[in-house]
């Protein structure tokens, strides 16, 4: 039976907006565990580009459904939601506080309002269907159709996204009804849930360095030590990027020259600056978030220390 006296911790916002910063300064004062909500960093070997936390901080600090899977395996968000609730529940029962934090809607979506996802993993031939179309006529054409179906959802995911294209016409299908009419049909979950936003000068710098560290940390040997970018996995912003690049092996490095290098990382911060608009477009549709700005912990973690307060 659930401990019902803790509460599940929401943390989201766009990337490099400071979510996981925020994330392990509240595991500081309370016993915590960190559940990620980043469709990313569900891959194992997929580290750098995706921002996980660093290995002795993960240690220090319980977090979990990072690393579930091979970069070269398949994981739904009916996998998360089924994982992640799993891990709330254990968590409360332990006498611990759930913190998710990351930036993937859907796997908000799958938590907040469960009925949404309820028919994703009952109809297995509807989605190999979806599968095959997207095979047979394009990315384009499954979001083409996104956009006939559900236009709002459409306009959040991007045409490159299948996995969650597909997993959008599924509900749409299932269910006969948009993502937001699902939604709707739902009463808003009474949760604590906060947010980071702010100038999108000031982000688009955040998201600018944050590119320019992970080429500094070896984003190019991660990616093309892997260089399978038929997998779902290396569609990822951060990854796709190198496919067809051109570099040269020298004892066992990757080396891009400078144009090469220029080139993939200016396209990165392109993608990964249209990303976060398409977030901060998802979060604000939940009117229950409370909005911070950017690096204001302090305010943050005191309103979430209120909350759990006044929830006890």
């Amino acid at each position: 039976m659930t401990n019902t006296t803790l509460p599940t911790i929401y943390i989201a916002g766009p990337t490099a907006s400071g979510k996981s910063e925020l994330a392990l300064r509240l595991a500081e004062r309370f016993d915590s565990v960190i559940i990620s909500a980043d469709s990313m960093q569900i891959y194992r070997g997929l580290d750098i580009g995706t921002a996980k936390v660093a290995k002795e901080v993960r240690d220090r600090f319980e977090h979990k459904l990072i690393d579930v899977v091979n970069f070269d395996e398949e994981f739904s968000v009916a996998e998360f939601a089924l994982q992640a609730r799993r891990e709330i529940e254990t968590a409360q029962n332990s006498g611990k506080l759930p913190i998710v934090v990351g930036g993937t809607g859907l796997y908000f979506e799958s938590l907040l309002y469960p009925m949404n996802f309820a028919h994703t993993d009952k109809d297995s031939e509807l989605r190999r269907r979806l599968q095959s179309e997207a095979e047979i006529y394009g990315a384009e054409a499954l979001h083409s159709r996104l956009r006939e179906l559900d236009p709002q959802t459409a306009q959040r995911l991007h045409p490159n996204d299948v996995k969650r294209v597909i997993r959008a016409l599924e509900i749409v299908l299932s269910t006969g009804k948009t993502l937001q009419e699902n939604a709707d049909s739902q009463t808003d979950p009474d949760v604590i849930m906060v947010a980071f936003d702010t100038q999108r000068e000031k982000l688009y710098a955040g998201i600018n360095a944050r590119v320019d560290e992970m080429f500094e940390q070896g984003l190019v040997n991660e990616v093309l030590n892997i260089g399978r970018f038929d997998c779902q996995s290396m569609q990822a912003i951060g990854y796709k990027e190198f496919a067809g690049c051109v570099y040269e092996l020298r004892d066992g490095e990757f080396i891009l020259s400078k144009s090469e290098e220029s080139r993939i990382k200016d396209l990165i911060k392109q993608h990964t600056r249209n990303y976060a608009k398409r977030q901060l477009t998802w979060f604000r549709r939940y009117k229950f978030i409370k909005w911070f700005e950017c690096g204001d912990y302090d305010g943050a973690l005191s309103y979430i220390e209120s909350k759990i307060k006044d929830f006890k």
